[in-house]
């Protein structure tokens, strides 16, 4: 058995590590029993109702799921894409993208899809430069594409801004993929003109691909600049670098069960990820794709979710404004807060005492350079309504007061 189980078992799987909520349900204890009256704000999954009009879409068109979706999806979803692109980042009318997007089984699949289109295993150390803390799936992905990561951190020191001119050259130059996330998760930190112009110029240096997931670029504070994007500092033409950018409904429009994101890039990548998935056969149905056409031409809906943020955001800070170390970041919506204590025992206190589950900082980091940034922080999702919301925020309250 064990014989055979070497033989046809990927031996890639043997380098991930579990996701960050195995470790969370260990350290609680809870397994697959989670109190019922907890207050659960460890997954960034949003509450908000999605849009009634989306949900219509989907019964309308539901006699389409007879039908195979192709990879490429509609026209019309692709040409949405290309509407709303230039619209959010103020792009040139004349800018042709139409061979540049492809729809993504939400920005999960879709970067994991990417990573496998695009590390080439023959180079000889295939490296993937990995923000400090971050989303899981970079690492996976980059590991199972047979690449090695670089964890470059983002520590509290700096303002949780990742320091590109530390980058060692010789990571560098075995350098395949620089991932961005901005706004980040989980701190909240959004890239600047300074912080894209610098990674710009070290993609063109090193001819490194650049990919940046900006699936929270739609959530921030109302009253504030929207957060910048990758493509607004691309002159698409041949001096661009090689680039992929994820964008996704599950944030800017409450619907993560859609399973409806997609990717704009260059287009001999775009070529590549499209081959990948006609195999891997991941594809948004029909209805699916005519909801998502809806979301991306519609502003309110974007609009009234920012507003709803707001509301909680405001509560939550006068709630916990005895400590003005805890601000609203200026994109995506979570708290990263630091702890008075280890991250670990800070969510254990939490959920013994008050029934409320966060997120462990050091789950979402690694150690470099003998600091694991995540260390002594939480990540708070601002998520449910607003009610619960008040009511999780006086239970954080009322631990940190008990230190």
């Amino acid at each position: 058995y064990k014989i055979c189980r070497e033989k046809i078992v990927n031996k890639d799987l043997d380098s991930l590590s579990q996701y960050p909520f195995y470790f969370l349900s260990k350290l609680l204890n809870v397994g697959n029993k989670v109190d019922p009256d907890s207050i659960n704000l460890s997954i960034g999954e949003p509450k908000h109702s999605p849009p009634q009009e989306c949900l219509d879409l989907i019964h309308k068109d539901s006699q389409a799921l007879s039908q195979y979706p192709t990879s490429k999806g509609l026209d019309q979803l692709r040409d949405s894409y290309e509407r709303w692109l230039k619209r959010r980042f103020n792009l040139e009318p004349q800018t042709k993208l139409e061979q540049c997007v492809l729809p993504l089984g939400g920005t999960r699949e879709g970067i994991f899809s990417f990573m496998q289109a695009s590390i080439d295993r023959n180079q000889k150390k295939p490296t993937v430069i990995v923000p400090n803390p971050f989303y899981k799936i970079y690492e996976g992905a980059a590991k199972m594409a047979g690449a090695d990561c670089f964890y470059l951190n983002s520590e509290k020191e700096n303002d949780f801004r990742p320091d590109f001119n530390s980058i060692p050259e010789d990571v560098l130059e075995n350098c395949q993929i620089l991932i961005l996330c901005s706004p980040s998760n989980p701190t909240g930190y959004c890239l600047t003109e300074k912080d894209y112009s610098e990674v710009i110029r070290l993609a063109n240096k090193f001819n490194f691909i650049i990919c940046s997931d900006e699936c929270y670029v739609d959530i921030y504070p109302s009253d504030k600049k929207a957060p910048l994007g990758l493509l607004e500092f691309l002159k698409f033409d041949q001096t661009d670098p090689k680039f992929a950018v994820f964008h996704s409904l599950s944030k800017r429009s409450n619907l993560a069960g859609l399973r409806s994101g997609f990717i704009v890039g260059s287009e001999e990548l775009i070529e590549k990820v499209l081959l990948y998935r006609t195999y891997h056969g991941v594809t948004i149905p029909i209805p699916s794709q005519k909801a998502s056409i809806w979301a991306w031409e519609d502003e309110l809906h974007v609009e009234q979710n920012r507003l709803n943020y707001d509301k909680k955001y405001d509560l939550s800070l006068e709630i916990l404004s005895d400590y003005p170390h805890i601000r609203r970041p200026n994109g995506s919506f979570y708290f990263w807060i630091e702890t008075p204590c280890s991250d670990e025992e800070f969510t254990q206190a939490l959920y013994e005492r008050e029934k409320v589950i966060v997120l462990p900082g050091s789950y979402l980091g690694q150690e470099n350079f003998g600091v694991n940034p995540g260390y002594g922080f939480i990540r708070v999702a601002v998520v449910h309504e607003i009610d619960t919301v008040e009511k999780s925020m006086i239970s954080i309250l009322n631990v940190l007061n008990s230190y």
